[in-house]
């Protein structure tokens, strides 16, 4: 099968976050994807395959190096750059494994998606978790149960880049949380806020951009800042960018771009 690991969220080779993206011609078993996601060792792979009957059909699934997820942004923005700017077909639709319906098209040089959007409610973790990240003041912290995703708004850029998460007793602490998210309003003209995400209890400490997060942290500050349109920036060590633009309850309109660094041929038999 053809397979490509393509640089999410960014505009820059090795900057963003590194999807594989693998083109089926046939069916494959759920093992056998496991074991690609495995072997390509990046922080989700997706698995695409065009309906026969609609060329800009696809259905698409995700699996990290351990575990098939429901749904990943940024393997969703590398699969649409391969579709729209490699393969040139003027726009996309993918529907996931649980049926989620998700879109794509160019804007210029970028690419644009629709995501869902997610909503999270108040929760309060445990001591040992923030003590396992820590966090000591937290301004706010929500949980939103689509994603099974911890929210965690921290005082400022500083605090957030500072987090030395104990990555072990993170996962001790809790077995009901896939990912956390740490984030901070900026205090420059930039961006609207930035953002770190951890995710050891799928097999990924810090995951460089999460397009999945931002489904949640979009509705979250766009009540906060009383906006709609939004400018955010992953400050992990890669580092990525979206542009946000809440279009209704449901739907959230994000605009990055990818850089497809490697193409090959995937051997399984």
């Amino acid at each position: 099968m053809k397979v490509f690991i393509i640089d999410a969220f960014t505009n820059e080779a090795f900057k963003g976050n590194p999807a594989g993206v693998c083109l089926l011609e046939s069916e494959v078993s759920v093992q056998t994807m496991q074991a690609i996601a495995y072997e390509l060792n990046l922080s989700e792979t997706a698995f695409l395959k065009q309906n026969k009957n609609y060329d800009t059909e696809y259905s698409i699934r995700y699996f990290t190096p351990t575990v098939e997820i429901d749904f990943c942004g940024h393997a969703t923005l590398a699969s649409a750059k391969l579709i729209l700017h490699h393969l040139q077909k003027p726009f996309v639709n993918f529907t996931t494994f649980h049926n989620l319906k998700l879109s794509a098209t160019s804007q210029n040089e970028n690419i644009k998606m629709k995501f869902p959007i997610y909503e999270a409610i108040d929760f309060t973790p445990t001591r040992e978790l923030y003590e396992a990240f820590g966090i000591t003041n937290p301004i706010a912290t929500k949980f939103a149960k689509d994603l099974d995703m911890l929210i965690i708004e921290v005082s400022d850029k500083e605090t957030l880049l500072s987090i030395q998460p104990d990555f072990a007793k993170a996962i001790q602490c809790t077995d009901n949380i896939k990912e956390l998210v740490v984030t901070t309003r900026s205090s420059d003209n930039d961006y609207d806020f930035y953002s770190r995400c951890f995710c050891p209890w799928i097999g990924i400490n810090e995951d460089p951009v999460t397009g999945a997060s931002h489904s949640v942290l979009a509705k979250y500050w766009s009540t906060i800042l009383g906006k709609t349109e939004m400018i955010a920036f992953q400050s992990s060590k890669r580092g990525g960018f979206m542009k946000l633009k809440i279009l209704n309850d449901t739907e959230l309109e994000v605009v990055s771009n990818a850089k497809i660094i490697l193409e090959g041929t995937l051997k399984i038999k």
